[in-house]
């Protein structure tokens, strides 16, 4: 996999709070039947469209948050990354985990994990 479209997925889509920005990003970076199922909600996300809705959501309710890499892995055409996120120059708010698969150059299914807090 390619670091930069790590870097365009964590920063220029999910960071990106401009919505033409990150639309142009993810017809860059996400097929367009991509899936992505986040732990929130008991349906998959379906299409760049609706991957949008999801972002603004979280945008909406983290205002100011931004996305981190902390560390990935890649092969086979699926990439693991490592991901916190929060306030800029403060300590994460939350963590987790992204697990992509590729077609190509382009995330055709990705599935979120994100960290208990700690107690």
């Amino acid at each position: 996999m390619n670091q930069a479209i790590i870097e365009k997925h964590m920063f220029s889509v999910w960071s990106e709070t401009d919505r033409e920005r990150r639309s142009a990003t993810i017809d860059e970076v996400y097929a367009e039947n991509c899936r992505v199922f986040d732990p929130m909600f008991p349906d998959p996300f379906e299409g760049r469209s609706r991957l949008m809705d999801l972002i603004d959501n979280v945008q909406n309710q983290f205002p100011g948050f931004v996305f981190r890499i902390e560390s990935y892995d890649a092969h086979h055409q699926t990439v693991r990354l490592h991901w916190s996120y929060g306030l800029p120059g403060e300590q994460p708010a939350v963590t987790g985990e992204d697990f992509m698969f590729f077609e190509g150059d382009q995330i055709q299914t990705m599935y979120i994990y994100i960290d208990q807090p700690n107690k």
